[in-house]
């Protein structure tokens, strides 16, 4: 789909709280943002000291504990993964709606969530965050998966 097509469909289709979203890494590259650095202020206290002076683009193999695939992904977002997201405090009823929504993501190696089902998640309204991920501002990458 190319760029033009990309922005008809998003103009044509109004994503629903039943509509999936996901982080869109390739918005931090067209951005010109960092994604590592934004990743760093979502690890725990213990991994944040640890990649103060780490390269966090060194690759780590994962296992889907599902489906058994390895795939090979940053180190950052495997200790995220397999740690930092797994501490009590990672979301908490204080942490902003688009941060939380950001770590759930991260947490679940970016699989694809609905409004809905973050809502669950989060104890939070599902229309609330289709608002605020649906507009025309794009939060911390995070995009409807627009099909059809």
């Amino acid at each position: 789909m190319s760029p033009m097509d990309a922005i008809r469909a998003r103009l044509l289709i109004q994503p629903t709280i039943d509509t999936r979203f996901h982080i869109e890494y390739e918005w931090w590259k067209k951005e010109g943002r960092e994604l590592d650095v934004f990743l760093r202020s979502h690890l725990c206290p213990e991994h944040q000291a640890m990649y103060a002076d780490i390269e966090t683009t060194v690759l780590v193999d994962t296992v889907d504990e599902a489906t058994a695939e390895v795939t090979r992904v940053p180190g950052i977002h495997h200790v995220l993964i397999s740690h930092c997201s797994r501490q009590r405090d990672y979301v908490t009823p204080q942490t902003s709606l688009v941060n939380a929504v950001f770590r759930i993501f991260l947490s679940n190696g970016n699989s694809p969530l609905t409004p809905r089902e973050l809502g669950g998640r989060l104890a939070r309204s599902p229309l609330m965050i289709l608002r605020t991920f649906a507009g025309p501002h794009v939060h911390n990458g995070i995009r409807p998966i627009l099909e059809g």
